[in-house]
């Protein structure tokens, strides 16, 4: 009796085995594609005016959850000076377009943007005292700006 392979079963392997290849590469595919253009948000509609992102966590750990609720205390309160400036609330994670284009990698973070939405000022590293942001640094910048709400 001869045990060996039966040749015909080779083809069958290959067949299969090409075959569960390509299903996991489309599957990874239609994974991608619905993962980029879920988590791409809203993108920023930027009006000629200057605009202040604050960049928070909308779920955070416990290691971080005061920081995040001092942060967002500290912008609740926060009134700009000059009126023509807005504030739009971003959450990390959510708007993975705008953390690539504008290098934000950890939250709470701030971002100033003059009126041709180029970067004025950020601060993406917390304080320890006095809450989260230097939120007269930012003033002063927004005050040094021009007419057109620009950046000297």
């Amino acid at each position: 009796m001869k045990t060996g392979r039966n040749p015909l079963t080779q083809p069958r392997q290959k067949a299969i085995g090409y075959g569960l290849i390509g299903m996991i590469l489309i599957l990874v595919g239609i994974k991608l594609a619905l993962n980029t253009s879920l988590l791409r948000g809203t993108p920023l509609k930027q009006s000629g005016l200057p605009a202040v992102l604050f960049f928070n966590i909308a779920d955070p750990c416990d290691c971080i959850r005061d920081l995040v609720s001092q942060a967002e205390a500290q912008i609740a309160d926060w009134q700009p000076h000059n009126g023509n400036i807005s504030l739009v609330r971003l959450n990390i994670g959510a708007n993975l377009d705008l953390e690539a284009k504008y290098d934000v990698f950890r939250a709470p973070a701030l971002i100033l943007l003059d009126a041709s939405g180029q970067i004025a000022w950020r601060q993406d590293y917390p304080l320890i005292e006095g809450g989260p942001f230097k939120l007269d640094e930012l003033e002063a910048v927004i005050t040094s700006f021009d007419d057109n709400g620009n950046a000297p």
